[in-house]
């Protein structure tokens, strides 16, 4: 009877496995993660997530930007570098190379945004980049992105939040907001099933975007 109570118990554990959050576990250098995501996931170009910006390959205008930004990563995780921080956590390296949290963006606007926190700004804001055609908000260590762009950085936080436990860096209400008013268009679903095929992980609010209102807390 122990035994089979002990069968039992290993079953249902198994079962469970699935639905718990574990992030991904291929990827743990976050360097080479950026190489695969240039070389695999937009070999064939893109478009960068902030401006709209089509490329056709990697360049030194391009960065690959963290969503989830390093800066917040590491307050989360109440560590200073990349070193301290893998001590630590032994997650770190997979949450800093996880490619669901990476977009292509133009290097000088991810020198703005890196270090400010996504918000909601006043109409009256003008856009940072108006002159090179990216709608695109910033003030006070705030950035707000075009709108075609709120969705996809919403998603990306709320995978970074539900795979590894992380803080929403942000309000949450205005994350769900974006999420509704971006839903995931057939470009962020075919990333997502590039991002899988690569690391074996997927959004599940790219693939069922119902999920936020159940899983996400305000």
């Amino acid at each position: 009877m122990r035994s089979l109570l002990i069968a039992i118990g290993c079953l249902a554990a198994s079962i469970s496995l699935p639905t718990l959050a574990n992030g991904q576990n291929q990827l743990s250098d976050p360097k080479a993660a950026v190489q695969l995501f240039w070389s695999q996931l937009y070999g064939q170009g893109g478009s960068t997530l902030y401006c709209g910006k089509e490329f056709a390959e990697e360049s030194g205008q391009l960065k690959a930007s963290a969503i989830y930004s390093s800066k917040q990563l590491k307050s989360a995780l109440r560590c200073v570098t990349d070193r301290q921080c893998g001590i630590m956590n032994p997650r770190y390296v997979y949450m800093a190379s996880d490619l669901h949290n990476l977009y292509p963006a133009l290097t000088r606007v991810e020198l703005v945004r890196r270090n400010a926190q996504f918000g909601d700004l006043d109409d009256s804001v003008p856009s940072k980049f108006a002159d090179i055609g990216c709608d695109m908000k910033t003030s006070f260590q705030l950035v707000e992105p075009r709108d075609e762009a709120k969705g996809n950085v919403a998603r990306a936080i709320f995978y970074m939040h539900a795979e590894y436990d992380l803080p929403i860096v942000g309000q949450v209400q205005m994350y769900k907001q974006w999420h509704q008013m971006d839903p995931p268009d057939a470009e962020e679903k075919a990333r997502n099933d590039k991002v899988a095929s690569l690391q074996g992980t997927r959004n599940r609010f790219i693939d069922n975007p119902e999920l936020v209102e159940q899983q996400i807390n305000n």
